[in-house]
C-alpha cells in the first residue's frame, strides 16, 4: 500500500512539474507580444497578406499629410508612422507606378521628401522612420495649401494632369486646425486632388467633412485613438488596390462658357 501511495506521489509531482512548464511557456509567449511584441508579430503576418496583395503597376501620386502638433504625443506619432509603413507594404513604388510624398506640419509645414525624392521603396521607409515630431501647432489649411501649390507640382515629381494619374492626399490629424482649412481643401479637391481625411480622438466630424471628398463614407475616417488607426490599413488597401477605384479627373468642356467639371470614373 505505502509502495503504491509512493509512486502516485510521484506521478503527481510529475505532473504538476510538467503542467509548471508549460505555463511558463506560455507566459513566456504572451509576455513577448505585449506590448511591442504584440504590434510586430501582428505586422509580420499583415506583411505577409499586403505584399501578396500589392497593387501591381498601379499609378498614384500619393502624398500623406501627417499633423504633427503638440497635442499628438511622441508615442501617437511613431503610431502614426507605423501605420504609414503598413500602407507602403502593398504599393508598388516607382517612377512608373506609385509614387510617394510625405508632408508634416504644426506651426509649419516640414516637406519630408517629394514625389520624385525615392524611386525604391526601402528608401521610402528609412525616410518615414527618421522623421522628427514637431510638436508646435496645428496649421492644417497651411499644409494642404502646401501640398496643392507644391507637392503636386510637376517640379516636385507630380505626373501631368494630361496623364490622368490620381492625385491622393492621405490626412491625418487629431484637433481642430489653427487656421482656415474648408476653402483650401475645397480648391485642392476642384483641382482633381483626391482626399482621405483620417480623424483620431476628439476631432470635429464636420471640420474632417469639409476636408475628405465625398462621398464623406468612403473618404472620411475617425478612429478613438492612435492604435486604431492600423485598422484602416485594408479598407485602404480596397480602395487603392482594389477593382473599384474612384478618382476625381478635371476636363473642360465648351458650351457657352468654359466650365470645370468632376468626373467620377469607375475601374471594374
Amino acid at each position: 500500500m505505502s509502495i503504491c501511495f509512493s509512486k502516485m506521489k510521484k506521478m503527481i509531482a510529475c505532473f504538476f512539474l510538467l503542467f509548471g512548464h508549460t505555463l511558463l511557456s506560455v507566459v513566456s509567449v504572451m509576455a513577448k507580444d505585449l506590448p511591442q511584441g504584440h504590434f510586430l508579430r501582428r505586422r509580420d503576418v499583415n506583411s505577409q497578406y499586403l505584399l501578396e496583395n500589392t497593387c501591381n503597376n498601379k499609378r498614384l501620386d500619393l502624398v500623406f499629410i501627417i499633423d504633427s502638433s503638440r497635442s499628438v504625443r511622441p508615442y501617437d506619432f511613431e503610431k502614426v508612422k507605423e501605420f504609414i509603413l503598413t500602407i507602403l507594404q502593398f504599393l508598388d513604388i516607382s517612377p512608373d507606378a506609385t509614387r510617394v510624398g510625405l508632408i508634416q506640419y504644426g506651426s509649419t509645414v516640414k516637406h519630408e521628401f517629394s514625389l520624385k525624392t525615392f524611386r525604391r521603396k526601402q528608401d521610402i521607409e528609412r525616410a518615414v522612420k527618421r522623421m522628427m515630431h514637431l510638436a508646435t501647432g496645428t496649421m492644417t489649411g497651411l499644409a494642404i495649401q502646401y501640398a496643392v501649390n507644391i507637392a503636386f507640382s510637376e517640379s516636385e515629381g507630380a505626373r501631368p494632369l494630361k496623364q490622368n494619374v490620381p492625385r491622393i492626399i492621405m490626412i491625418v490629424t487629431d484637433g481642430r486646425p489653427q487656421d482656415p482649412v474648408t476653402e483650401i481643401a475645397t480648391k485642392a479637391r476642384n483641382s482633381g486632388i483626391l482626399i482621405f481625411a483620417i480623424g483620431v480622438g476628439r476631432v470635429d466630424m464636420n471640420t474632417l467633412k469639409s476636408i475628405g471628398s465625398e462621398p464623406h463614407e468612403e473618404h472620411v475616417f475617425l478612429v478613438a485613438n492612435f492604435s486604431q488607426i492600423e485598422t484602416l490599413t485594408s479598407a485602404f488597401q480596397t480602395k487603392l488596390c482594389g477593382k473599384v477605384f474612384i478618382y476625381s479627373l478635371n476636363a473642360y468642356v465648351k458650351v457657352k462658357h468654359r466650365k470645370k467639371i468632376c468626373i467620377i470614373i469607375k475601374f471594374f
